[in-house]
């Protein structure tokens, strides 16, 4: 994505890129397994996108946008929604506006998982497309997609969907583990669903929250996740995600690193959500 690039065609790549983090709450903290659900507490956040760094060769001058985010409960796992609107702003005056809707359910063992996604781009127009995982014993098995139902994409040994992920992110930062390295099923298109993680955690810092009520706590996680597809031929990551996680699962701020560029994202409101009454 440089300058010297056609400012239309670096619209649409950046389109697709961003695309391809739809839902990247969702991503860290879709849920927690049965075992660690007093950790997190269901709830409702709003958060400003704006532009963040930027390289004198980003042809990205200006980023508006806004985002909610909502992890719910269910009586056998969790649900968790993302909407967000982002207009981009180019060297040339061009602009691009982008809807998402990311929609997911992820069971409490930790090998069924559903997702349905709607897009809109002013440049690329409307997507619409979803799919669900089914996991053996030994966390391999497929994923299905919409839009090509017969071909579906195999996972390999061991595949975190984000339910377990989290959970290994979670116990990783509180026994104070600096690394961890995964394979994670993301939800999306077949060739960017799989990801290959790897993590850096920076400690927990103090800093009581204001203004969240009874999601108010005293500090949060670092953790800074870089995201690789498994076929890529260069060491540099597709994108990078650092988040300032609570430890009952509310993400303060985040920003999401494409090289050139980065997007911040920093909370605004945020409201609990009830937990239903199972049997």
């Amino acid at each position: 994505m440089k300058t010297e690039t056609l400012p239309i065609i670096n619209i649409s790549r950046l389109a697709a890129i961003v695309a391809g983090t739809a839902g990247f709450i969702a991503i860290l903290i879709t849920s927690l397994p049965a075992s660690a659900s007093s950790k997190i507490v269901g709830h409702r956040a709003f958060y400003e996108l704006k532009l963040g760094d930027r390289d004198q060769n980003s042809f990205v001058t200006s980023v508006n946008g806004r985002s909610a985010f909502s992890i719910e409960r269910d009586c056998g796992g969790w649900r968790s929604v993302e909407d967000y609107m982002i207009q981009f702003l180019v060297d040339d005056g061009q602009s691009d506006n982008l809807l998402s809707h990311f929609e997911s359910w992820e069971s409490d063992s930790g090998n069924m998982y559903s997702f349905d996604i709607l897009e809109e781009s002013t440049m690329d127009g409307r997507r619409e497309f979803g799919g669900f995982v089914e996991l053996d014993g030994d966390f391999t098995g497929r994923a299905f997609f919409s839009m090509e139902p017969d071909v579906p994409l195999v996972l390999p040994n061991e595949t975190l969907l984000p339910i377990r992920h989290v959970h290994k992110l979670l116990e990783s930062a509180e026994a104070g583990q600096k690394i961890l390295g995964a394979t994670l099923f993301t939800g999306n298109e077949p060739d960017t669903a799989l990801m290959k993680t790897n993590t850096v955690f920076g400690g927990w810092r103090e800093e009581p929250s204001d203004g969240l009520g009874a999601l108010a706590d005293e500090g949060y996680y670092q953790i800074n996740i870089a995201y690789f597809q498994p076929s890529a031929k260069t060491a540099e990551p597709r994108y990078e995600i650092q988040f300032a996680m609570q430890r009952n699962g509310l993400v303060r701020e985040y920003e999401i690193n494409y090289g050139d560029f980065s997007i911040r994202a920093k909370l605004t409101s945020a409201e609990t959500v009830s937990a239903p009454t199972c049997s």
